[in-house]
């Protein structure tokens, strides 16, 4: 059997098995089941983990790599020494550099790092305690930058679960030496160290250990015998956690949730109970219920996620209830609605059409199992969320879902309802304009381009990330690999903003070009979907082509590497004055300018201003 074979052989061996789990909770059997086949399959893996610790990680490890596969993610992973994490790092021969990971993970017991923060240190005096919970933070973060100079890796740093009984007992939540105030500080110092650095993340293990339950989680059998840290719901709520995170970060989150209205926002039906009928109010359990969930949907608001309304109801009805109810949800909090008699699958492919995002962006939530049903046939590429019959469990459900996980927020994702609104007045302006052109006109748009610096890179490691239809290279870089992009000379490393009469875009756009004075390349060029079709693309390329000949180049070459989404950016080199100069199988087409040529410095755009940031 070929390498080919075996690897078309392997990826359906594993498709298979993620079918058959079908989304079900996994049991011990089905880890090990996954661990065996995963295992067996490194050289299809979507992310190479390397872990690294002071405690025996590999019930973790087999853990998050089960889960992390049912939410498909395939895991190759590389587990270091005991108590090796800085040896692992300074070393550059060890088999984690061999490794090569992606992402490199490190958990440390506070029981191996500082014991007398857990144990035995409630009769010591306040500094002291304080000067052991310090040196465990220094460790932490003398680790983490020695690893940011030796590796590439996304960092994911887990914090410190409280021990599940204060040696203080009582006493121990008003006292200053207690493990409540020195572990939260400690946790608190972690989160704020690496809050703005894109390639480090700290996980927050004691939420999800206090969660799964801080007794229930510790077996003093299983850590005196083998130093496993967790066990039972401690261990699954800590593989829950790692894996989720490592998701995030090769799946980007779902940019819009749909609802339905009756017996999902509150209960009842508008049309038939009345506005007065509903239940969405204080002091009745069911209406509880439905409040706790709205202020749930708009935590999920607050990630960067769109809120869109489908409901087969009479409009006035719904509008109505809005204005008569008091209830945490506004209709200003939906960037788009479908309320109306019109099948939902329509409205919902209405409203993606309206977004400009695809099906598979999409999660739509309703508690009419027929209704869930008919979108999984109509519309298979949309995430159906099926709330369960008592409201009771519709926050758990939303909160719950690994959908839409991000690993970090930026300013863009506070915008995204703002943006999406922006956008529609702009539509209704296109609509009304007479031709394309004098709507170009009327948008007054302006570009503030500039060079990438730290407070950029978050942003522009999301845009990285899941940028698909303007994407010429789709090349995908890690939080270090931009950092060091942004910090040579060797490298050209911009971002575009875009604004206009109607309102902020955000960071949409980025480039990254190679300064070579003989053979200078544009390697990167990608631009969010919302900025397109407004000649902000050529104005790029444009400021581009005279940023490179401004320092001399003869010449500029370029590359469109084909996906099955970035067709829309095929012809834009052509477009751009460019020439093709090798055609691959594959449709990948080399492209080169010269500075001689009468399309090389600036091809016509209509009343765009640019302003470079200083």
């Amino acid at each position: 059997m070929s390498v080919a074979e075996r690897e078309l052989e392997g990826a359906a061996a594993l498709t298979a098995l993620r079918e058959e789990l079908g989304g079900r909770a996994l049991r011990t059997a089905d880890v090990e089941r996954i661990w065996r086949r995963v295992a067996g399959c490194a050289h299809l893996a979507d992310l190479k983990v390397a872990w690294l610790g002071n405690h025996t990680l590999d019930p973790l490890l087999r853990q998050a790599t089960a889960l992390a596969f049912t939410h498909g993610v395939t895991l190759s992973n590389h587990a270091g020494g005991f108590d090796q994490h800085f040896q692992a790092i300074l070393d550059p021969d060890a088999e984690l550099h061999r490794f090569a990971p992606d992402v490199i993970l490190l958990s440390l017991s506070l029981r191996g790092l500082a014991p007398r923060l857990v144990r035995g240190g409630a009769a010591l005096p306040h500094g002291v305690r304080r000067d052991e919970a310090r040196k465990a933070l220094e460790h932490v973060q003398s680790w983490v930058e020695v690893a940011r100079e030796h590796s590439a890796a996304t960092l994911m740093i887990c914090n410190f679960p409280r021990a599940h009984r204060a040696g203080l007992g009582l006493a121990d939540a008003g006292s200053p030496a207690g493990d409540a105030a020195l572990v939260n500080w400690l946790n608190g110092e972690l989160a704020a160290a690496w809050r703005d650095d894109p390639q480090v993340h700290v996980l927050d293990l004691d939420a999800a250990i206090a969660g799964a339950g801080r007794l229930a989680s510790w077996n003093p059998a299983m850590y005196y015998l083998a130093k496993i840290e967790w066990s039972g719901p401690g261990l699954e709520a800590a593989g829950e956690l790692v894996a989720r995170a490592l998701r995030a970060l090769v799946q980007p989150a779902k940019k819009c949730l749909l609802l339905d209205l009756d017996n999902t926002l509150w209960g009842g039906i508008v049309g038939e109970d009345g506005v007065e009928g509903l239940k969405v109010q204080p002091g009745d359990p069911i209406g509880e219920a439905f409040l706790e969930f709205q202020r749930a949907v708009l935590d999920i608001k607050a990630r960067g996620v769109v809120l869109g309304l489908v409901s087969k109801n009479n409009r006035e009805d719904v509008v109505e209830a809005f204005e008569h109810l008091e209830m945490p949800l506004e209709l200003d909090d939906f960037a788009t609605t479908r309320i109306d008699w019109e099948h939902k699958h329509v409205n919902i492919q209405a409203i993606a059409n309206e977004l400009n995002i695809g099906l598979n962006s999409v999660v739509f939530a309703d508690d009419n199992p027929i209704e869930c049903e008919l979108i999984r046939q109509m519309l298979p590429e949309v995430e159906v969320m099926a709330l369960p019959s008592d409201p009771a469990a519709y926050v758990e459900t939303l909160l719950g879902c690994w959908h839409f996980d991000k690993l970090a927020l930026t300013e863009e994702d506070a915008r995204k309802t703002e943006q999406y609104r922006d956008n529609a007045a702009r539509d209704e302006r296109r609509r009304s304009a007479a031709d394309i052109g004098s709507y170009l006109e009327s948008l007054g748009t302006c570009l503030e381009i500039g060079r990438a610096t730290a407070a950029e890179l978050p942003r522009l490691h999301q845009l990285f990330g899941k940028t698909n239809q303007f994407n010429l290279t789709t090349r995908r870089y890690t939080p270090a690999e931009l950092k060091q992009f942004a910090d040579s000379d060797e490298w050209l490393f911009e971002w575009v903003r875009v604004r206009d009469n109607f309102g902020d875009l955000g960071l949409v756009g980025a480039w990254l070009v190679r300064l070579d004075p003989r053979d200078p390349e544009i390697d990167s060029f990608i631009l969010s979907c919302r900025a397109l079709g407004r000649e902000v693309e050529t104005a790029a390329c444009n400021h581009i082509k005279q940023q490179v000949f401004a320092g001399g180049a003869e010449v500029l070459t370029a590359r469109f590497l084909p996906t099955p989404k970035n067709r829309p950016a095929a012809s834009f080199y052509e477009a751009q004055g460019f020439e093709v100069v090798d055609e691959g199988a594959d449709g990948a087409k080399t492209y080169r300018i010269a500075a001689a040529d009468g399309q090389a410095r600036s091809c016509r755009v209509r009343e765009i201003t640019i302003k470079e940031d200083a």
